[in-house]
């Protein structure tokens, strides 16, 4: 060890410089980050630095490594959200690392959530879908929608949290037990989802894929197809009541003041 040290002396110096500057960043950024948004990762971390600094000394796996402990906080909170085994989802993501793509930082968050359901979807076994009622309040959902209104950022942020606002009121009882706030339907009942975290998830995901990347971005075009009715003439147009509902709700929701604290 002492001879790997000496030898290695100037890489070694030059990584511990780069992992006291990205503290030095984590606490200028958290003095910036509104009140109610803590991560307990180091989610700045920038993988390239380090490779382009000390690339003598460290290998791909060990920037990895490295990589995935300054973001273990969003890791954790995402394997809470889909019921995975947070060391288990840690080996998958090792084992496809460059799949996944997991190393570009501006699309961490993105990359790993698409990647959770195309591995739910081909390995059930490793995920649970006990139903887990949530006991947390308004706030905590309509911070969750922000949080990810950001990783999709497509979806209107205001709209996606006043559509929930008339759907559900965030505290329809009925609504809360499917963990759906959102109104999501399937053979003519309410989706269930497996919890809240899950479920704002899957609201967001179906907004951004199903009406903001395919030009329906306005209350009126999403309610074409969100909430339809038929006019005199036989028509197929949004409801005008919800269209009128979901505009004064969206007066509410103004985006400074929601956001996720991930514990």
């Amino acid at each position: 060890m002492k001879t790997y040290i000496k030898e290695n002396k100037k890489g070694l110096i030059i990584l511990i410089v780069g992992i006291i500057l990205l503290v030095t960043m984590l606490i200028i950024h958290n003095t910036k980050t509104p009140k109610n948004l803590q991560v307990s990762s180091l989610n700045i971390f920038n993988s390239k630095m380090i490779e382009t600094q000390s690339n003598k000394n460290i290998t791909k796996e060990e920037i990895l490594a490295i990589f995935l402990i300054s973001k273990k906080g969003t890791i954790e909170f995402l394997a809470k959200t889909f019921q995975i085994d947070y060391e288990t989802l840690v080996k998958y993501i090792k084992a496809n690392y460059e799949e996944i793509n997991i190393l570009n930082d501006d699309d961490f968050e993105y990359n790993l959530i698409e990647y959770l359901y195309k591995l739910e979807d081909e390995n059930k076994e490793l995920f649970s879908f006990k139903i887990n009622i949530t006991e947390k309040d308004k706030d905590y959902m309509v911070s969750l929608i922000k949080y990810y209104c950001e990783i999709y950022p497509a979806v209107n942020f205001e709209i996606a949290a006043a559509i929930s606002q008339v759907e559900s009121g965030y505290k329809s009882q009925t609504m809360i037990n499917k963990n759906n706030i959102f109104g999501g339907m399937s053979n003519g009942k309410l989706i269930k989802y497996k919890n809240i975290e899950y479920g704002i998830l899957s609201y967001i995901r179906l907004l951004n894929n199903n009406y903001f990347e395919k030009g329906l971005t306005t209350v009126e075009t999403i309610g074409k197809k969100y909430n339809p009715i038929y006019n005199a003439n036989g028509q197929k147009i949004a409801n005008p009541t919800w269209v009128e509902n979901v505009k004064n709700a969206m007066q509410e929701f103004k985006i400074e003041n929601y956001n996720l604290i991930i514990e």
